[in-house]
């Protein structure tokens, strides 16, 4: 799980910001909010990035997809760029690097992950690990007169001089030690024990995403997700109770009341609405996101999705047993009269952008006397812009 990231000069995000999945100290909805961790820390499964068109709340998302993009990306050669998309709104944030830092858990140990990427050569990396309050690196790496120099702590990983060599061979100066690590054949405890857990990121749902070939996948491969899929859109009160699937066919069984009584049509996918092919696939990403106990980042969630549809898909994630995490921007501001039914304060995140292009992200937990505040009174305060991040119009 995720504990916190920030980054800084990514984006819209000039300044540096922070992220964070660590839980305030209250038990609200606790059982199903927040997973505890060998040392106490406890973390939230549930992240919800508020914000006007074009303030940035995108990008928080997308810049957790270009570290996890970086960690496996292998350039043809040392002269082509990295994933470092600096801010572009000034003189000089252009020519600094992208700089990012990741606090994260990974089968009960605690990591920390240092990234400082130019648009073509990596600035430092470096990775260590927690055995109690102070960290032990695993590796660090920097860029000496062009050149990339890693050092290994010996204690905590016995590397010998022929695989530092093929390494170092294989890493240019302008790709992670992450992706050349899978071109050397040895063993890397810390190393592979994160690589493994970062490869089960989920891919960013953004709201033109076509998820309709991976819902039809999941439908014919996975019997369990056929099940689950038929009892979710039961809930959810959609006309479908039953599926039929045959090779290169997938058909819906719909129950409808006609002028004889109860009625059985089956339709194709194609056949049914965008917002039931919408829910399929968020619903099958969500899914897989559980069982894999990943994270999944979804964009504009509310994107052919009716609000109370989308509360019903954020309850049922949240009622599984599982590490997983959904962090997903919305502008459905409804959601705020859910605190303390379905959601949690420490849930949200706003993200407001300044008139010099520069976008901020902060925590609604940091307003004070929102314990004297109802729901209701929260949604309100947020509509007429006391937080913050609302369109000033």
């Amino acid at each position: 799980m995720i504990e916190e990231i920030s980054f800084k000069n990514v984006l819209s995000f000039k300044n540096e910001v922070t992220l964070s999945f660590e839980a305030l100290r209250d038990e609200d909805l606790a059982s199903a909010h927040v997973r505890v961790m060998p040392n106490g820390t406890r973390l939230l499964r549930l992240g919800i990035v508020y914000g006007p068109n074009a303030s940035g709340k995108s990008n928080v998302l997308k810049a957790i997809e270009a570290l996890h993009n970086f960690w496996f990306a292998e350039p043809q050669n040392m002269d082509a760029m990295t994933m470092a998309k600096p801010f572009l709104l000034d003189g000089t944030s252009s020519k600094e690097p992208s700089s990012f830092d990741m606090k994260f858990w990974v089968d009960g140990t605690r990591y920390w992950y240092q990234l400082a990427l130019s648009r073509n050569r990596v600035r430092y990396e470096k990775l260590s690990y927690y055995k109690t309050v102070q960290p032990i690196a695993v590796f660090e790496r920097q860029l000496e007169d062009e050149q990339s120099v890693v050092r290994y702590n010996a204690s905590v990983q016995k590397i010998s001089d022929e695989e530092q060599k093929a390494l170092l061979l294989h890493c240019l100066p302008n790709m992670s030690l992450m992706a050349a690590r899978g071109h050397v054949n040895m063993k890397m405890q810390h190393v592979d024990a994160v690589r493994a857990w970062m490869r089960r990121f989920m891919p960013l749902i953004a709201p033109e995403r076509n998820l309709s070939g991976y819902s039809r996948e999941m439908l014919e491969e996975n019997m369990d997700f056929r099940r689950y899929i038929i009892d979710f859109l039961g809930q959810a009160d959609f006309n479908i109770t039953d599926m039929r699937v045959r090779k290169d066919a997938i058909g819906f069984e719909h129950t409808v009341t006609g002028d004889d009584g109860e009625e059985h049509y089956v339709l194709g996918m194609e056949e049914q609405s965008a917002g039931t092919n919408r829910v399929l696939g968020v619903e099958a990403a969500v899914y897989d996101a559980i069982q894999r106990n990943t994270l999944l980042m979804v964009d504009e969630m509310e994107a052919s999705l009716h609000p109370e549809l989308m509360e019903y898909v954020i309850q049922q994630f949240l009622r599984a047993d599982s590490n997983s995490q959904l962090l997903l921007t919305t502008h459905y501001d409804g959601l705020l009269r859910q605190i303390d039914d379905l959601i949690r304060k420490d849930n949200v995140w706003f993200v407001e952008k300044d008139k010099s292009g520069v976008s901020d992200l902060y925590s609604l937990a940091d307003f004070k006397g929102l314990s004297r505040m109802s729901p209701n009174g929260v949604c309100n305060a947020y509509r007429h812009g006391q937080f913050g991040a609302h369109p000033n119009i």
